[in-house]
């Protein structure tokens, strides 16, 4: 399966059965869980379920906007409905107001028509039949198939760039790593000395003086955290080339186990050049998690 992104968009149109035409669309953006949802008209809520599973099969994560309008085909069309009621309350009140107030009381259609709940679209009492149904489904699928595949060419490129930055951490965990033994005898050596200086009226035994400076270079020791790097960037890249499925959420919390990996070298840090060295992947893992954001 490819790894795909959350934004996508689908259109489609067709028949369905010998009394509609239907033109469909969905859209999808990113967020944390799968956030379906289909407009239509309240006539045609009976319609939803089945849109619903279809949309539900081919997404994983993501808010989508279904939207379905259906037009006749013929002479089965939707009727025009007029609350009449509600017309005579709103005549009734205009016509009480113009006598106390100099207000005109005239309305003209384009006034009615921008009366909320006034005129709406039914669709034919007998409902939907199965057929129809299962040429909405049809349709559907074309339209989340779509969707799909917009999201499979953003996520390729996504990929591509995701694996250019994880190669760029790899290339500097191992000069870190291969400074690792110099920069714990320096932090030893360089407290030994600063010991002796602060000290130097004061005997001292020396075998004490080197244990605490085995000890203090040794909490400053990075090999655990490289290892750990090192085992998440290779996790990393192994979801992102052998995707079995919607890999989002595992890459999100990979991403901040490697970020925390990096605080910790940045805290351990005691030159300038391995601070300037994490600060940088730093920078790098945090562009990582933004583009981690948009996968499914």
């Amino acid at each position: 399966m490819t790894v795909r992104s959350m934004t996508g968009f689908g259109r489609g149109r067709g028949p369905v059965g010998s009394r509609w035409t239907a033109e469909m669309s969905a859209r999808s953006v990113n967020h944390r869980f799968l956030d379906l949802s289909v407009r239509l008209r309240e006539s045609e809520a009976s319609l939803e379920p089945a849109l619903r599973r279809v949309f539900a099969r081919h997404l994983a994560r993501g808010k989508v906007e279904v939207t379905l309008r259906l037009t006749p085909a013929g002479g089965s069309g939707p009727s025009l409905v007029v609350d009449e009621r509600l017309l005579e309350t709103l005549l009734s009140r205009l016509a009480d107001l113009s006598r106390r107030y100099p207000v005109r009381g005239e309305l003209e259609v384009r006034d009615l028509l921008a009366v909320p709940q006034l005129v709406s679209v039914e669709a034919p009492r007998d409902g939907f039949e199965p057929e129809e149904i299962a040429a909405l489904e049809e349709l559907a699928e074309e339209v989340a198939s779509a969707v799909v595949a917009m999201r499979e060419q953003e996520g390729r490129q996504i990929v591509s760039e995701l694996l250019a930055r994880i190669s760029t951490l790899e290339g500097r965990v191992g000069p870190l790593a291969a400074r690792r033994e110099e920069l714990v005898r320096s932090i030893a050596a360089t407290l030994q000395d600063r010991m002796r200086t602060l000290f130097s009226g004061i005997p001292l035994d020396s075998g004490r003086l080197e244990q605490e400076a085995a000890l203090a270079a040794e909490r400053s020791d990075v090999a655990e955290e490289l290892s750990r790097l090192s085992g998440h960037l290779s996790q990393f890249r192994e979801l992102l080339e052998k995707a079995g499925g919607p890999v989002g959420k595992k890459l999100d919390f990979l991403t901040q186990e490697i970020l925390r990996e990096i605080n910790t070298l940045g805290a351990k840090a005691r030159d300038l050049l391995s601070t300037r060295e994490v600060l940088e992947m730093k920078a790098e893992t945090e562009k990582i998690r933004e583009q981690v954001q948009n996968l499914e």
